[in-house]
């Protein structure tokens, strides 16, 4: 059974459906089943050459990674430790980032306790039953801060 029979997998995208048309499509014309079908058959007669040739090219590896290594290991950990960038801006950035979210969440909770006070104290001038021209300009100042704190604080 083939892989495209004319009918789409369900709810595999387009693209995907694209790609591997045109893969399948590479492969048959480069025959590239009948090729290892005829490398495996040789493998299997030739069994003793298969495995001098494997363990060749995994040695002939091993001898150019380690000449690699020790030719040209000097030269580049320099260039790696040159080419690091510095972290250090980075933590203080984030480091800057985070003492004005400190230094917000305790001006919000200064501005709470200072509304709290002043509510409190509006409240006592509001009880008071004979009122003096001073205490209904308290009672005025102290309400129209209370409400720009209340702003400030619901815009935030």
């Amino acid at each position: 059974m083939g892989i495209f029979k004319g009918r789409k997998r369900k709810g595999e995208p387009r693209h995907s459906r694209m790609f591997r048309l045109m893969l399948w499509s590479l492969f048959k014309r480069a025959k590239v089943r009948e090729r290892t079908e005829k490398a495996n058959r040789w493998a299997e007669n030739h069994k003793r050459q298969t495995a001098m040739m494997t363990v060749g090219s995994l040695f002939l590896l091993l001898v150019l990674g380690t000449a690699m290594t020790f030719l040209g290991g000097e030269e580049k950990e320099e260039n790696i430790l040159e080419g690091i960038t510095p972290v250090n801006p980075m933590f203080q950035g984030l480091q800057r980032i985070q003492d004005a979210k400190a230094y917000q969440v305790a001006w919000l909770d200064r501005m709470a306790l200072d509304g709290q006070r002043l509510k409190r104290q509006l409240d006592s001038l509001i009880r008071i039953p004979d009122k003096t021209h001073d205490d209904s300009l308290q009672i005025l100042i102290k309400h129209r801060q209370l409400e720009i704190i209340v702003d400030n604080l619901e815009n935030r």
